[in-house]
C-alpha cells in the first residue's frame, strides 16, 4: 500500500483543527451542558452510546469552532499588513508611527519580517498568469500551494504541517474565548462549572489565550513563508523567468540617509553611528535604496536598521557625494525627527546622541559636518515658522 502524503496531511489537518478542539470543548462542557440538552437520558448513556454522543458532539462543535476561528484570519491579515516594511512606508509617507504596544505585538509574531518573499512570489504569480489575463484570479498563497501540489509534494507537505498546527491553535483560541465568555457572564443559573474552578483560573485562561494566539500567528506565518520560499526556489532552479528591472530601477541617488535630531532639555541632539568598515569613524545613518523603494522609505529604513530609532521626515536636505573604494557614491539626505525607538538590526554598531557642537566635533568627514550644520539651520528655520 502506497503512502499518500496529501491524504495523510488532509486527515491530520482535520484532526488537529476540527476533532481535537471539538473534543476538548465537549469534555469541558459535557457535565453541565449534557443534562440540559439530553435531559434524563444523559445519565443513562454508557459504553458505545456515550462514545457515540461524545464523538458526534466533538465533530459538531469542532466544525462550529473552526467556522468561528476563520474570522481570526482577518486579524492575521491586519497584523501582516503592519509588518516592518509597512511601518516604514507609513512613517516615511505619512509621518505616522504605530503605538509601541502594537509594534511589540507585531514583532512577537513576525520579528523583522519585510514581506520580501511574498512580494517576489507575487511577481512570479502575476508573470505566470499574465498570458491568461488571470493575474488577480487567485491570491499568492493559494497559487503557491496549487503550484507545489504539481511540482513538489514534499514542500507542500511541509506547508500543510505548519497549516495544521496554525489551524489547531486558531481553534484553540476560540475554545478559550468561549470558556472566558462563560466565566465572565457568570451563567450560574445554568452552569456551575466555574464555581469549582480556583480564583486564578481566569488568569490561566488569559495566559493560554495570549500564547495560543501568538502560536497561531507564528505557525501561519511559517506556512505562508515556506510556500513562498519553495516557489521562489523552484523558479530560480528552472531559470524560466526574467523580470523587467527597468520598471523598478532607482532614479536619482543610489543611497539615502537621515540627519536625525531629538530635543532633550530644550537642546537639539543629533544622531551619529559607527561606520560599517571602520568603527573609529562616526557617520550619519545611510544605505542603499532597494529595488522598488523610494528615497524617503530607504532613509527611514536605514535609520531604523542601524540605530533602532524611528524617525519621521521633516524636510529634504539635498544630495551629498562621497568616494567609496574609489567610486563616487551619491546619497540623498533628509532632516528627520526621532519619535520612537525599537530593536535595531545591527546591534554591533554603536550610536550616540550629541549636541550640535559635539556632533560636528566627532563627525569624521567634512560632508557630515556640513550636513549637520545645514540640518540645524533648517530645523531652526522650521521652528521659527
Amino acid at each position: 500500500m502506497n503512502f499518500d502524503p496529501q491524504k495523510f496531511f488532509i486527515g491530520l489537518m482535520d484532526f488537529f483543527s476540527i476533532l481535537l478542539p471539538g473534543a476538548l470543548l465537549t469534555w469541558l462542557l459535557m457535565g453541565e451542558v449534557g443534562p440540559v440538552v439530553l435531559g434524563a437520558r444523559y445519565a443513562k448513556l454508557d459504553g458505545a452510546q456515550a462514545w457515540a454522543a461524545f464523538l458526534f458532539a466533538s465533530y459538531l462543535l469542532g466544525h462550529l469552532v473552526f467556522m468561528l476561528g476563520s474570522w481570526l484570519d482577518e486579524l492575521y491579515d491586519w497584523a501582516r499588513n503592519r509588518t516592518l516594511n509597512k511601518q516604514i512606508k507609513r512613517l516615511a509617507n505619512r509621518g505616522q508611527l504605530l503605538r509601541w504596544p502594537v509594534r511589540a505585538l507585531i514583532w512577537l509574531a513576525f520579528k523583522h519580517e519585510r514581506n520580501l518573499a511574498v512580494d517576489a512570489a507575487t511577481r512570479i504569480r502575476r508573470q505566470s498568469l499574465a498570458p491568461l489575463r488571470a493575474e488577480e484570479s487567485i491570491n499568492t498563497f493559494k497559487w503557491c500551494k496549487t503550484l507545489l501540489n504539481v511540482e513538489s509534494q514534499i514542500s507542500l507537505a511541509v506547508v500543510q504541517r505548519f497549516e495544521a498546527d496554525s489551524k489547531f491553535f486558531r481553534c484553540f483560541v476560540i475554545v478559550l474565548l468561549i470558556l472566558l465568555a462563560m466565566w465572565l457572564l457568570h451563567l450560574s443559573s445554568i452552569w456551575h462549572w466555574h464555581r469549582t474552578w480556583p480564583a486564578w483560573g481566569i488568569v490561566v485562561l488569559l495566559a493560554l489565550l495570549a500564547l495560543a494566539l501568538w502560536r497561531y500567528m507564528e505557525q501561519r506565518h511559517k506556512a505562508t513563508n515556506y510556500a513562498y520560499w519553495s516557489v521562489i526556489t523552484l523558479t530560480a532552479r528552472d531559470g524560466k523567468f526574467a523580470f523587467d528591472k527597468t520598471a523598478c530601477a532607482v532614479t536619482g541617488p543610489t543611497h539615502a540617509g537621515g540627519v536625525v535630531f531629538r530635543i532633550r532639555r530644550n537642546i537639539a541632539e543629533y544622531l551619529l553611528v559607527e561606520a560599517t568598515k571602520d568603527p573609529a569613524q562616526w557617520v550619519l545613518p545611510k544605505g542603499h535604496v532597494e529595488e522598488g523603494e523610494r528615497h524617503r522609505e530607504a532613509a527611514v529604513r536605514e535609520v531604523y536598521e542601524e540605530t533602532g530609532a524611528w524617525a519621521c521626515i521633516v524636510t529634504e536636505l539635498g544630495d551629498a557625494t562621497w568616494l567609496v573604494d574609489g567610486s563616487a557614491v551619491t546619497t540623498r539626505f533628509f532632516l528627520m525627527k526621532a519619535i520612537g525607538h525599537g530593536l535595531r538590526q545591527e546591534p554591533d554598531r554603536q550610536h550616540v546622541w550629541l549636541s550640535l557642537r559635539d556632533a560636528v566635533a566627532r563627525a569624521s568627514h567634512v560632508e557630515t559636518r556640513e550636513l549637520l550644520l545645514s540640518a540645524e539651520r533648517r530645523r531652526a528655520s522650521a521652528i521659527g515658522k
